[in-house]
């Protein structure tokens, strides 16, 4: 199983169900009753005990905008396995993830 890194922050819940299934886990379990969306911080949240949360991870560390000239090179450089990689998840029958569907067009 290939997952898209940003559909798990976009919906973890979801995409553990997917886990379970694929891997035949039994007793299921329900991420959906134990995770929240916090519109206050914009993340994914563990129901704790006492109506209290946890969240799964921070948003990060801001960075500026990557120059364009770091950014042509780096599409340049792994524009041969970006395309091997979309040759495997389409063989594989796997969606191509957004960031490499976005790297695909530029090459064309």
């Amino acid at each position: 199983m290939i997952i898209d890194g940003q559909q798990l922050r976009r919906d973890p819940a979801a995409v553990m169900e997917e886990v379970q299934k694929v891997l035949g886990v039994t007793p299921h379990y329900n991420y959906t009753q134990t995770l929240r969306f916090d519109q206050q911080t914009g993340l994914w949240c563990q129901l704790l005990e006492g109506g209290k949360t946890k969240c799964l991870w921070s948003k990060g560390q801001e960075y500026p905008p990557m120059e364009q000239e770091a950014r042509s090179y780096l599409s340049r450089y792994y524009r041969e396995p970006n395309i091997d990689l979309s040759k495997l998840l389409h063989r594989l029958g796997q969606p191509l993830p957004s960031w490499l569907r976005e790297e695909l067009q530029k090459v064309r």
